[in-house]
């Protein structure tokens, strides 16, 4: 037997499965587990979010695995720690955000979790990102200062609030609200972390100008702000909605410049690990064990923690609404935007 997919229009999904200015592509919000599968093969308006992280998630592994793995000796090499770290957790969340976009629309209680394990995942990425800046591209005279001290500690907060942060946005009413608390959740981790790099990117010094890093971290940046334009600004979908349903929708775009700026991010590090190397190492201890690997797991267990908190609300306001239903109890419901983000409207 043939499986196929039906795929629906915008006003025939539950507001919370509507993105903004996609118009048609939509699956079942009652989608089976091998529906969601075969959707990978087909033209949904999520097939093309699904590979663009799927596809790179598997360029990272091998960067990881096969060329810096040999090249940087990480198996040997204590100095390479923050980047394996930083690599990992560049894999993780590309495969939960594919599996994300893939599993989402199983169920309102499925597209919650999917995205809250894709928050926590960018959460960790963050803290990862913040490992290898503490250590390989501190300005020199930023190092062992106070600010350095309490560097890695604000970003263990900063990691923790994004997850709370963007965990929230799914639960407050009104989709620019979503949108406005999201952004500022993935912002404060990302500006904070990137203070120390984007002064060295500005001031130059001594010879930072000169170096192949530099021009990295510049073209890192530039593509960060482009990342963050096109997430805010639903370009180009803004402009023509429905025409760029399957191919050519902003979240594409985001998944693909992103990713292009964790690749320059990647490059600028590796460049400074090697050349700043005997300067970082008389000035600061060796990475261990204990400051990156613990670190992130201490990270990611905090984060299941709250991601847990966060799923145990959404039962159990799905369950009361059912227990009411069944007992015949009848709840009084006033269409409002507050009705967009119930998580437990009936999904007809």
């Amino acid at each position: 037997m043939m499986w196929t997919i039906k795929l629906l229009r915008v006003n025939h999904v539950p507001k919370d499965f509507r993105e903004p200015f996609i118009v048609s592509g939509y699956r079942s919000c009652r989608s089976s587990l091998a529906s969601c599968i075969l959707s990978a093969f087909t033209f949904t308006n999520e097939t093309i979010n699904f590979w663009t992280h799927f596809l790179t998630s598997g360029v990272f592994l091998w960067m990881y695995t096969q060329w810096l793995w040999h090249e940087l000796s990480f198996d040997v090499d204590p100095f390479t720690y923050p980047m394996q770290v930083y690599l990992a957790s560049v894999c993780l969340y590309m495969i939960i955000s594919s599996t994300a976009h893939l599993f989402n629309c199983m169920s309102e209680r499925a597209r919650h979790l999917c995205f809250f394990f894709d928050y926590g995942a960018l959460s960790v990425y963050s803290m990862a990102c913040s490992i290898m800046y503490n250590t390989y591209i501190f300005p020199k005279s930023f190092m062992n200062t106070t600010y350095h001290k309490l560097y890695l500690p604000m970003c263990v907060f900063n990691a923790f609030l994004c997850t709370v942060l963007a965990c929230s946005s799914r639960l407050v009413a009104g989709v620019k609200r979503q949108k406005l608390l999201r952004m500022t959740a993935f912002a404060t981790p990302y500006l904070f972390c990137s203070f120390p790099l984007f002064y060295r990117v500005v001031f130059c010094e001594l010879d930072d100008c000169q170096s192949d890093a530099h021009h990295y971290h510049s073209y890192q940046f530039m593509m960060s702000a482009t990342t963050i334009l096109i997430y805010a600004s639903h370009f180009p979908e803004v402009l023509a909605p429905g025409k760029f349903d399957i191919i050519g929708h902003s979240h594409q775009l985001f998944h693909i410049v992103g990713s292009y700026a964790s690749y320059l991010q990647l490059q600028g590090n590796v460049i400074d690990m090697q050349t700043r190397r005997i300067d970082l190492l008389f000035a600061l201890p060796m990475p261990s064990l204990l400051n990156t690997v613990g670190v992130i797991l201490l990270v990611i267990i905090i984060d299941l923690l709250i991601i847990g908190a966060f799923t145990c609300f959404i039962w159990d306001k799905c369950h009361l609404r059912k227990v009411k239903q069944k007992q015949g109890i009848k709840t009084i419901h006033i269409p409002s935007e507050h009705s967009n983000n119930n998580p437990c409207l009936k999904q007809s």
